[in-house]
Protein backbone atom coordinates (compact mmCIF):
# COMPACT_ATOMS: atom_id res chain seq x y z
CA UNK A 1 0.00 0.00 0.00
CA UNK A 2 3.01 2.34 1.06
CA UNK A 3 4.46 1.58 -2.50
CA UNK A 4 1.42 3.03 -4.38
CA UNK A 5 1.22 6.03 -2.62
CA UNK A 6 4.66 7.08 -3.16
CA UNK A 7 4.36 5.85 -6.67
CA UNK A 8 1.73 8.16 -6.96
CA UNK A 9 2.78 10.90 -5.52
CA UNK A 10 5.96 10.86 -7.63
CA UNK A 11 4.01 10.38 -10.74
CA UNK A 12 1.46 13.57 -9.66
CA UNK A 13 4.21 16.07 -8.60
CA UNK A 14 5.71 15.50 -11.72
CA UNK A 15 2.95 15.60 -13.62
CA UNK A 16 1.55 18.62 -12.28
CA UNK A 17 5.27 20.79 -12.96
CA UNK A 18 5.89 19.11 -16.47
CA UNK A 19 1.64 19.45 -17.83
CA UNK A 20 1.69 23.40 -17.99
CA UNK A 21 4.87 23.21 -19.68
CA UNK A 22 3.62 21.56 -22.36
CA UNK A 23 0.77 23.57 -22.59
CA UNK A 24 2.53 26.68 -22.81
CA UNK A 25 4.69 25.03 -25.24
CA UNK A 26 1.10 25.81 -28.00
CA UNK A 27 -0.50 28.52 -28.65
CA UNK A 28 -4.30 29.28 -27.11
CA UNK A 29 -7.43 29.23 -29.87
CA UNK A 30 -6.91 31.59 -33.02
CA UNK A 31 -10.46 32.01 -34.28
CA UNK A 32 -9.19 33.59 -37.21
CA UNK A 33 -7.38 30.34 -37.77
CA UNK A 34 -8.95 27.77 -40.30
CA UNK A 35 -10.39 24.92 -39.08
CA UNK A 36 -6.98 22.79 -40.37
CA UNK A 37 -4.21 24.92 -38.67
CA UNK A 38 -6.82 24.62 -35.69
CA UNK A 39 -6.65 20.62 -36.16
CA UNK A 40 -2.61 20.58 -37.19
CA UNK A 41 -2.64 22.34 -33.55
CA UNK A 42 -4.11 19.85 -32.46
CA UNK A 43 -2.48 16.86 -33.44
CA UNK A 44 1.07 18.19 -32.64
CA UNK A 45 0.17 19.10 -29.05
CA UNK A 46 -1.44 15.02 -28.72
CA UNK A 47 1.56 13.47 -30.41
CA UNK A 48 3.81 15.63 -28.08
CA UNK A 49 1.74 14.96 -25.12
CA UNK A 50 1.92 11.15 -26.04
CA UNK A 51 5.47 11.29 -26.45
CA UNK A 52 6.15 12.87 -22.88
CA UNK A 53 3.99 10.36 -21.02
CA UNK A 54 5.71 7.53 -22.76
CA UNK A 55 8.70 8.25 -22.11
CA UNK A 56 7.80 9.76 -18.91
CA UNK A 57 6.39 6.77 -17.56
CA UNK A 58 9.87 4.76 -19.07
CA UNK A 59 11.83 6.71 -16.93
CA UNK A 60 9.79 7.01 -14.03
CA UNK A 61 9.82 3.31 -13.99
CA UNK A 62 13.27 2.47 -14.71
CA UNK A 63 14.20 4.77 -11.45
CA UNK A 64 11.71 2.98 -9.23
CA UNK A 65 13.17 -0.42 -10.25
CA UNK A 66 16.68 0.72 -10.01
CA UNK A 67 17.43 3.26 -7.30
CA UNK A 68 14.40 2.66 -5.20
CA UNK A 69 14.06 -1.64 -5.81
CA UNK A 70 10.16 -1.16 -6.45
CA UNK A 71 9.06 -4.33 -7.92
CA UNK A 72 5.32 -2.76 -10.04
CA UNK A 73 2.82 -5.22 -10.25
CA UNK A 74 0.30 -4.89 -13.60
CA UNK A 75 -2.71 -3.72 -11.85
CA UNK A 76 -0.66 -0.92 -10.05
CA UNK A 77 0.94 -0.24 -13.69
CA UNK A 78 -2.61 -0.04 -15.42
CA UNK A 79 -3.71 2.55 -12.61
CA UNK A 80 -0.73 4.65 -13.02
CA UNK A 81 -1.21 4.71 -16.44
CA UNK A 82 -4.62 5.47 -16.54
CA UNK A 83 -3.84 8.29 -13.76
CA UNK A 84 -1.01 9.49 -15.24
CA UNK A 85 -2.70 10.06 -18.83
CA UNK A 86 -5.67 11.77 -17.41
CA UNK A 87 -3.61 14.07 -15.27
CA UNK A 88 -1.40 14.31 -18.33
CA UNK A 89 -4.47 15.43 -20.40
CA UNK A 90 -6.78 17.47 -17.90
CA UNK A 91 -3.90 20.19 -17.11
CA UNK A 92 -3.28 20.59 -20.99
CA UNK A 93 -5.91 23.80 -21.11
CA UNK A 94 -5.28 24.98 -24.16
CA UNK A 95 -5.71 21.47 -25.73
CA UNK A 96 -8.78 21.67 -24.27
CA UNK A 97 -10.27 24.95 -25.86
CA UNK A 98 -9.20 23.59 -29.16
CA UNK A 99 -11.06 20.20 -28.73
CA UNK A 100 -14.06 22.33 -27.46
CA UNK A 101 -14.39 24.86 -30.01
CA UNK A 102 -13.17 22.35 -33.22
CA UNK A 103 -15.88 19.92 -31.91
CA UNK A 104 -18.61 22.51 -32.05
CA UNK A 105 -17.75 22.96 -35.86
CA UNK A 106 -17.90 19.53 -36.41
CA UNK A 107 -20.19 19.35 -40.07
CA UNK A 108 -21.62 15.98 -38.03
CA UNK A 109 -22.45 17.42 -35.07
CA UNK A 110 -24.42 20.58 -36.54
CA UNK A 111 -26.58 17.75 -39.10
CA UNK A 112 -27.18 16.04 -35.54
CA UNK A 113 -28.46 19.16 -33.69
CA UNK A 114 -30.73 20.16 -37.31
CA UNK A 115 -32.11 16.72 -37.03
CA UNK A 116 -32.88 16.79 -33.17
CA UNK A 117 -34.07 20.72 -33.32
CA UNK A 118 -37.16 19.71 -36.34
Amino acid sequence: MFQILLISLIYLILLIIISPIIDHLFTGLHKDESEFEILSEITGQLIVVILIWYYLNAIIQSFLKTYLKFKINEPELIAIDIVSAIVLIGLQHNLMIKLNYITKKHPIRNLIYQLFEN
